[in-house]
């Protein structure tokens, strides 16, 4: 039978031997976000908002539907990508004459200058990746609104379900001067 035997200058419960070892061992790059300090970990953090503009829509200028998610208050969200799912190949979900814009209702920052049509949103394991990604602080609502960019009014067949789903990373803020730091390395 072998016994266990501790790496050279490994101690119990030593985050700082831990992490000190790995970044001999492996590139910054790969460094896991959940080894370190309380204030200084990372997780992913999955969000997801639905629209339903019901059976057989019409789209017109006067499509609109806000939908939003919150950001608890326990670590600020860095936002890296958008994906859409569509329950329809139609004009009524995925060919829909649909746009769709992104505000932080904390700060009112707005984050496209103009609404994205909804196809330029990457589906399932191609999400849209935002070339940089967003800062959003605890108790933050994040809103998102679909409308429609067309002036007169289109009849459709079919279901007007769509979910946009956001992916990022939680990071503590107690500490806000580090969190660029932390973000950036």
């Amino acid at each position: 039978m072998k016994s266990y035997q501790k790496p050279l200058g490994a101690v119990d419960g030593d985050v700082a031997q831990l992490k000190s070892n790995l970044s001999q061992v492996i590139p910054a790059y790969m460094m896991p976000g959940n080894v370190g300090g309380y204030n200084k970990v990372t997780w992913p953090f999955w969000s997801q908002v639905n629209f339903d503009f019901g059976t057989n829509p019409t789209w017109s200028s006067s499509t609109r539907q806000t939908q939003s998610f919150q950001v608890t208050q326990e670590a600020a969200l860095l936002l890296m990508s958008i994906s859409r799912k569509s329950y329809g190949y139609d004009t009524a979900s995925e060919l829909a004459p649909l746009q769709v814009e992104i505000r932080d209702r904390q700060s009112s920052r707005q984050f496209n200058d103009k609404p994205i049509p909804l196809q330029m949103i990457g589906k399932k394991s191609r999400p849209t990746v935002l070339p940089t990604p967003l800062l959003i602080m605890p108790n933050a609502f994040i809103d998102f609104t679909v409308s429609s960019w067309i002036t007169g009014s289109q009849a459709t067949v079919g279901t007007g379900k769509l979910q946009l789903s956001c992916y990022g990373y939680r990071i503590r803020v107690e500490d806000a001067d580090k969190v660029l730091s932390s973000i950036f390395t």
